[in-house]
């Protein structure tokens, strides 16, 4: 399972050192919801892609003596299963919304945008549930630019480890392939 954790260093300290970050204890379980202290379990690591440059990233592992599963701590700007970043994929789904063209290629782009158009009602949803009440405009590509551009000024205190209700995992995970 993976966690959407709130970190406080750019990804540029994190890529360099791991250790400058604080990793916090966790005492109950996501998985089994047991109250037991999740035993550190060591890293794996990951690619993000930033536009053209590439980090190598170590992600924190926990493991549960209750259920035996294991927990990975994923840092606000990335999302789950995806390498680029979760602002490279805004700005490149804002770009294409826009027509001016991408900076990823064309296929990556197409995918992109497919896969957001199609979440875009869990995604409206979720917004609503926390109180944003701006009127969408019928035509689907301001419709996009204006969900885009909420998802890029979502701050980052609202994706916490402690906040695991749907809407947080919809909001953080704007890109996952269904709900």
């Amino acid at each position: 399972m993976q966690i959407i954790w709130n970190l406080t260093v750019d990804i540029k300290t994190y890529a360099k050192d791991r250790y400058s970050v604080v990793y916090p204890v966790m005492t109950e379980c996501p998985c089994c919801c047991a109250q037991v202290k999740l035993e550190r379990h060591g890293f794996y690591q990951r690619n993000a892609l930033v536009r053209t440059k590439c980090y190598r990233i170590d992600i924190c592992r926990y493991w549960c003596p209750s259920c035996g599963r294991t927990v990975s701590l994923l840092p606000w700007f990335l999302l789950p299963y995806f390498q680029y970043t979760r602002d490279t994929i805004l700005k490149s789904l804002r770009k294409q919304f826009k027509k001016a063209g991408s900076f990823l290629s064309r296929q990556l782009s197409a995918f992109y945008r497919h896969r957001f158009l199609n979440n875009i009602p869990a995604i409206i949803s979720a917004l609503r549930e926390q109180h944003w009440d701006e009127a969408l405009p019928y035509n689907q590509n301001k419709r996009a630019i204006k969900i885009v551009d909420r998802l890029a000024v979502t701050p980052p205190s609202a994706l916490t480890l402690t906040s695991q209700c749907a809407t947080n995992r919809i909001l953080t995970n704007f890109m996952a392939r269904s709900f």
